[in-house]
């Protein structure tokens, strides 16, 4: 879920770097590695334009900052260059006025956070409905109403409409909202079907999750689909889940707590991708069903596992059919 604090999502068009460096530094060597831009030659044409300050007085690329001074960046919507956001196709599942659905890719932020203010899912919705005008002519200003982690792929739900953000928000915080997950494990799961009822807190690695001063009831429902077995690698489950709770994280960090992390998943315990895996954990959001608000029915959407997912099952699914020939 999307926390109640600063929305992340929304259109940034200021942003403010504070300078720590220890010595002085050329304002687009600084801010490039302060700010995650695709390139150097794009920065520099953003100070060129007269859209980057230091101390609120205009700057060139090759200006020395200092530790102390403040630059500030004026941002298009979208938080960069807009002609960069037409680059993103988008794969989308469902559109009406109100509310867009689409299958996320791997590899692409949801939103800005930390240093990755560009190049994200908001930064290239924002582009794409700059000009669009709702019913009542307000701008179009999408709102994510819940989140998938860069490497996890699938459905995904925004709103259109401020109203239906709320709305299909507080869909979510009810646990009315239901989700289907894909996920290849590591080693094999044994039970076909099981409930994983595990209390997590806040926390980066699996431990302080399990350990954090405050625990939240967390439960997530697993069966199995396949069960595959690599010469090189060993065992892996193919199982779906249903989270039943929102916690952060909850499905990597219940699977890695019954003993079988995402495959990949080295931040919970599952080691880097084996050779010949996709570069990335394959957690994969399959089907969501909501409520809609404004057309007052249910809507359910499905997204096809991604192309490198499906070619990894299908090949381990032949090795497991000779072996057993």
């Amino acid at each position: 879920m999307i926390g109640r604090g600063r929305n992340l999502a929304e259109r940034r068009e200021r942003i403010e770097v504070p300078v720590r460096a220890t010595e002085p530094q050329r304002l687009d060597i600084y801010l490039g590695a302060q700010l995650n831009w695709k390139s150097r030659t794009r920065l520099k044409a953003l100070i060129r334009s007269g859209k980057v300050k230091v101390n609120d007085e205009p700057a060139k690329p090759a200006r020395k900052v200092r530790a102390g001074d403040v630059v500030t960046l004026e941002l298009s919507a979208g938080a960069g260059s807009p002609e960069d956001y037409d680059e993103l196709e988008l794969m989308v599942l469902y559109e009406d006025p109100w509310v867009l659905v689409i299958s996320k890719p791997a590899g692409l932020l949801v939103h800005p956070v930390g240093r990755h203010v560009y190049d994200t899912l908001m930064n290239h919705l924002h582009h794409r409905y700059r000009h669009a005008r709702a019913e009542d002519g307000d701008p179009v200003v999408p709102r994510l109403c819940h989140r998938l982690d860069k490497d996890t792929t699938g459905v995904l739900v925004i709103a259109k409409d401020p109203y239906v953000h709320r709305e299909v928000m507080g869909q979510f915080e009810r646990r009315l909202v239901s989700k289907e997950y894909v996920a290849l494990v590591r080693g094999e799961h044994r039970e076909d079907s099981v409930e994983l009822r595990v209390p997590i807190g806040e926390g980066r690695c699996l431990r302080t999750c399990l350990e954090h001063d405050v625990l939240r009831d967390s439960r997530t429902g697993v069966a199995v689909l396949a069960r595959f077995t690599s010469p090189e690698e060993g065992p892996f489950t193919l199982v779906a889940c249903v989270p039943h709770t929102g916690r952060q994280n909850q499905i990597r960090v219940h699977l890695a707590a019954s003993g079988h992390p995402l495959a990949g998943d080295s931040r919970y315990g599952g080691g880097s991708p084996p050779a010949g895996f996709p570069a990335r954990y394959l957690l994969h959001s399959r089907a969501i069903r909501f409520y809609h608000p404004r057309l007052k029915c249910d809507v359910e959407l499905a997204a096809d596992l991604p192309p490198d997912f499906r070619e990894l099952i299908e090949r381990l699914g032949s090795v497991a059919a000779h072996r057993h020939a």
